[in-house]
């Protein structure tokens, strides 16, 4: 096979002529913490301790802090920024170390001594993610013994590109970090939605019907089940019939593809009966995830139901199929599921305890249907945003293909460097955008008695939404309020590596300290936000001497609001009240109701506000 010009044979296949092949030994040594027993572990603790199903998140134990400090002291312990990666249960999983406290099972977690003057971590916390750890015959890999790491070659790239390939492929990671955010941000307004809509504490403008209870049996006019059709004949795997169970649909989504199970049409003949479906049929899940539904939108051709499956067919005089599929998965249906003993989903549940549940709904279809129709259009959302996040995943599991084995070079593909280029810079402009308006809140409030890192972040929020621009921050609900960690940590670095302030911890916080370089933002600072500095102006001098738990209670009743706002619903200042004392954090409710009723009655008049008036 002729090597294209640029590109050299090597034992691992055709790579750029620039990059080098080295097995792990050559990099640096496969190290691991010193064995820790069981008896040394217990459920609660100072220290964390990893094994590896939850590895990188929760920890499996926790060992004292006297034992960590003698292990770290003598052994061998990760620095920040190694790379750990599982040599047992998920081969091959990785995590950047950030310098935690935290301690780790031998043999399964295992890390490379690694002094980055060959390979930066960054880059090698990537290349792992393709690494094929198969034993010498092509078999699976069930543990990763030190030998087995340290004969496996990786692909070297020049030092710039490796930077380079790590920076493409973290922004996409971060991208995928924020969209992953957004559903969730989305899907609990959802649920908040879901439950003031669907028990009347929330009602549309224009409704005042009555809301009436009523039994599942009372608005569905027709109960059916399928057919277990293996006692009569087998499934046909090249059939043309679909045989929808309970592992075709979750969560509103149904799934019918090459995986499903299939039937001929001889079974289709002998269970069309029973699965005689029609378009605003509802099918309910009565095995497994219990109460699981799906609306079926149009009239299924070739659909045959199991046994495990409920289809139940609306009164359309009564009720709105949509809105009926909203009932069956709110709260009070749920609630009505539940396990009254442990507190759990049921495992099962018979056709005639569904036809008695029981729940509230409007008597006027109109306000069924406008319901409905809201959360419709927020599942819509949230569904383009999956597939959006879906189709990222798949783009980065392409790139990491190309540009780790050098089949797409950074530096050499003029097309990919522009993309690529863009995107970094773009990325990279954001960032130090936001730093600049970090600065200029620091120049303006250092000097101040109660300006530190929590003030900062609580201005930070109020000052980017109120002038709504996009300082690429992402947040969420913390404690104190509103909190993206990533966004302030990156703003502390930037404000160090331009000489403009440090960030240094005295008496019980930490402060904004001045560097040699203090003011330097200024030009910038101009020339990116003139535009929205009367209302920066407004919001630095309004907190300027605010203590940090007012800050907290603008910052977080502003936040709850914008939430409610964005849910196109109808609420009122308890609702957002109630968003922040019970849907927040434990630690709000040592705020007084009162208090917070007079901050949000302070922010209308001052203009503190999300909406637009």
């Amino acid at each position: 096979m002729k090597i294209k010009k640029g590109y050299k044979q090597t034992e691992i296949g055709i790579i750029p002529e620039d990059w080098e092949v080295k097995s792990i030994r050559e990099i640096g040594d496969v190290c691991m913490c010193k064995r820790i027993f069981k008896y040394q572990t217990s459920f609660t603790g100072e220290i964390p301790f990893y094994k590896i199903g939850t590895f990188g998140t929760e920890p499996d134990a926790f060992i004292p802090i006297e034992l960590y400090n003698d292990f770290i002291q003598r052994f061998s312990f990760p620095k920040k920024g190694d790379i750990l990666f599982s040599a047992a249960g998920t081969i091959g999983r990785t995590v950047i170390y950030d310098g935690k406290p935290a301690y780790f099972q031998d043999s399964n977690i295992v890390w490379i001594d690694n002094n980055e003057k060959i390979v930066k971590n960054s880059y090698l916390h990537y290349f792992y993610k393709i690494v094929k750890w198969t034993t010498s015959d092509g078999g699976t890999v069930s543990r990763l013994y030190n030998e087995h790491i340290k004969q496996t070659l990786l692909l070297i790239p020049p030092p710039s590109e490796q930077t380079a390939i790590a920076t493409v492929l973290s922004d996409i990671d971060e991208y995928i970090l924020s969209l992953e955010r957004l559903i969730a941000k989305k899907k609990a307004i959802k649920q908040g939605t879901m439950q003031n809509l669907l028990t009347g504490k929330i009602r549309l403008k224009g409704f005042k019907g009555e809301w009436v209870e009523k039994r599942i049996d009372e608005i569905v006019e027709r109960f059916a089940t399928g057919l277990n059709p293996r006692s009569n004949f087998m499934l046909n795997s090249g059939g043309t019939n679909y045989y929808v169970t309970i592992k075709n649909f979750f969560d509103g989504v149904l799934k019918l593809d090459e995986s499903c199970d299939k039937v001929d049409n001889i079974a289709l003949r002998l269970i069309n009966n029973r699965s005689d479906l029609k378009k605003n049929d509802i099918l309910f899940s009565s095995i497994g995830r219990v109460g699981d539904a799906y609306l079926i939108t149009e009239t299924p051709k070739n659909w045959n139901i199991n046994e495990s499956v409920f289809t139940l067919r609306p009164n359309t005089i009564l009720v709105n199929p949509l809105f009926l599929y909203y009932f069956l998965k709110s709260a009070a249906i749920k609630n009505s599921l539940t396990n009254n003993t442990t507190g759990s989903t049921l495992s099962s549940i018979k056709m005639n305890h569904l036809k008695v549940l029981t729940g509230y709904l409007p008597s006027e279809i109109a306000e069924q249907t406008a319901i409905a129709t809201i959360l419709s259009d927020m599942d819509t959302e949230i569904e383009a945003l999956q597939a959006k996040l879906s189709k990222t995943k798949l783009i980065k599991q392409g790139a990491m293909q190309q540009l780790l084995t050098g089949k797409i070079r950074l530096h050499t593909d003029n097309q990919t460097q522009s993309v690529e280029k863009k995107k970094t810079s773009t990325q990279a402009n954001i960032h130090f955008r936001r730093s600049v308006w970090a600065a200029e809140i620091a120049d303006r409030l250092c000097n101040e008695p109660t300006f530190g890192h929590v003030k900062m972040e609580k201005i930070l929020f109020l000052t980017e939404n109120m002038c709504e621009v996009d300082i690429g921050s992402h947040y969420h609900r913390d404690a104190a309020g509103p909190y993206d960690n990533r966004a302030i940590r990156s703003i502390d670095s930037q404000l160090k590596k331009q000489s403009w302030f440090e960030v240094v911890r005295k008496d019980m916080g930490y402060r904004y300290i001045p560097l040699s370089k203090r003011g330097g933002h200024k030009d910038r600072f101009n020339k990116y936000y003139s535009d929205v500095l009367p209302v920066f102006d407004k919001v630095i001098n309004t907190m300027r001497g605010w203590d940090t738990e007012r800050c907290e209670i603008v910052a977080t009743l502003y936040s709850a609001w914008k939430d409610l706002a964005n849910s196109k619903q109808q609420y009122t200042d308890d609702d957002i009240i109630n968003e922040v004392i019970n849907n927040w954090n434990e630690s709000k409710k040592r705020i007084s109701e009162e208090r917070w009723q007079k901050a949000l009655e302070w922010m209308r008049q001052k203009g503190f506000t999300p909406i637009k008036t």
